[in-house]
């Protein structure tokens, strides 16, 4: 089954240069097509009907070399087969050819303009064509609609990150942000909720969880329309992932969902680098998780991405790539479970010490006088603390971590 990705590229090209669009597989069968834009002839009509080309179409296409162009061919109107004027865009990725794009052009040549578009775009086609299967397979796993034994013949085993690339604040209306929203990320950056801490945990509802239209639980909504489109213009998100992705030797699956494009990174890829690339060339900003042991903990590292992308949009100094072990007090908005205090857990009078210094702003001397220590004793835990939880109490955002932390374990105490 084609990925849902390949058509919302499909129809935000088709819709950009005001054509009919049609995408064949090698052996000529037509996989998808786009809404009618402009003229609709009759041998994209059967074509559309039949899922395949005519046999006299194909002689007429081959006789203009489409079946061994590398490049874009324009192929002349035949009215005796009721043909328009086509331009013919070869998909290839990773130099296999995977596919045809088809442009009608019976009104008129694309400007150079539009030409340009199409041809860039097609690229991202291909590149999701070649990789349609792992990329289905991991919107499927998402969705919790196939078992992780059955996806890790298409995704592979071992070790794993999960990298989202999160729409810029101020661009989602152009990807669908029309619906109602209860859960991850909203396009406009606003939140209806937290990214949940069962969605991090991997422990919520399947119903829920990981959507892919803004608004229903289903991977695509039944009114047809779209969830993983563009930020900025139609197809840009999806567009800009595919281009990169097609310069890999072997790139990882990727899916658009719920506004985020979502990669896996199962295959030793340099997950920094690959952020900074994307967060460059999609204008975005990019949260990238934990290591996990398998795709077992795919849903808890998506999570993650995603609260790190957010992480990303809500503090500047973290982005354009934030990872969620780094994210401080961050990780713990997302997930209220996400730090345990270590090894502070194990000695009492410390926690108590440093619960006691933070609840009164710093002041050394109060907290002192209030645990009835000697001054030199207090520093002396506080260096310890630092020690222990890896966090010095000189930095503001981390004092603020440690202090949610304790305020934490009480609420989950009770």
């Amino acid at each position: 089954m084609i990925a849902h990705d390949v058509q919302d590229l499909l129809d935000s090209l088709a819709m950009a240069v005001g054509r009919g669009m049609a995408v064949d597989d090698p052996e000529g069968r037509v996989v998808a097509h786009s809404v009618h834009h402009g003229e609709v002839d009759q041998v994209r009509a059967q074509a559309i009907l039949s899922r395949s080309v005519p046999a006299e179409v194909e002689v007429w296409q081959e006789a203009h070399g489409v079946a061994t162009t590398r490049e874009p061919v324009r192929i002349p109107a035949n009215p005796a087969l009721g043909m328009a004027a086509r331009l013919c865009v070869p998909l290839l990725h990773r130099g296999r050819r995977v596919g045809s794009l088809w442009i009608i052009e019976g009104g008129g040549p694309l400007s150079s303009e539009e030409e340009a578009r199409t041809v860039r775009d097609a690229a991202a086609i291909a590149a999701l064509l070649d990789g349609g299967g792992s990329s289905h397979t991991l919107r499927r796993l998402l969705n919790g609609e196939i078992t992780v034994r059955r996806a890790a013949g298409i995704l592979g085993e071992g070790p794993l990150r999960v990298l989202a690339v999160r729409v810029p604040a101020g661009r989602g209306d152009a990807v669908r942000g029309d619906g109602p929203r209860g859960d991850a990320v909203r396009g406009d950056g606003s939140r209806g909720d937290a990214v949940r801490g069962d969605l991090v945990r991997g422990d919520g509802p399947r119903g829920d969880a990981v959507r892919d239209d803004g608004a229903g639980g289903d991977a695509v909504p039944g009114d047809g329309s779209r969830g993983g489109a563009v930020p900025g213009e139609p197809g840009g998100l999806a567009g800009a992932v595919g281009d990169e992705l097609s310069r890999m030797r072997r790139p990882p699956a990727f899916a658009v969902v719920d506004r985020h494009a979502v990669l896996l990174l199962n295959g030793g890829e340099d997950a920094s680098a690959l952020g900074e690339s994307l967060a460059a060339r999609a204008g975005g900003l990019v949260g990238v998780s934990a290591v996990h042991p398998g795709l077992g903990s795919l849903r808890q590292a998506y999570g993650e991405a995603v609260a790190a992308a957010r992480a990303a949009a809500a503090e500047p100094a973290l982005g354009p790539v934030a990872r969620w072990p780094e994210l401080g007090v961050y990780r713990l908005l997302a997930d209220p479970t996400a730090y345990s205090l270590g090894s502070l857990r194990e000695h009492p009078a410390l926690a108590v010490t440093l619960e006691t210094y933070l609840d009164h702003g710093g002041d050394a001397q109060e907290t002192a006088r209030l645990l009835h220590l000697h001054r030199t004793s207090l520093y002396y835990r506080l260096a310890r603390i630092e020690e222990l939880t890896g966090r010095s109490l000189k930095d503001g955002t981390q004092r603020l971590e440690l202090h949610l932390a304790l305020k934490l374990a009480r609420w989950n105490a009770v």
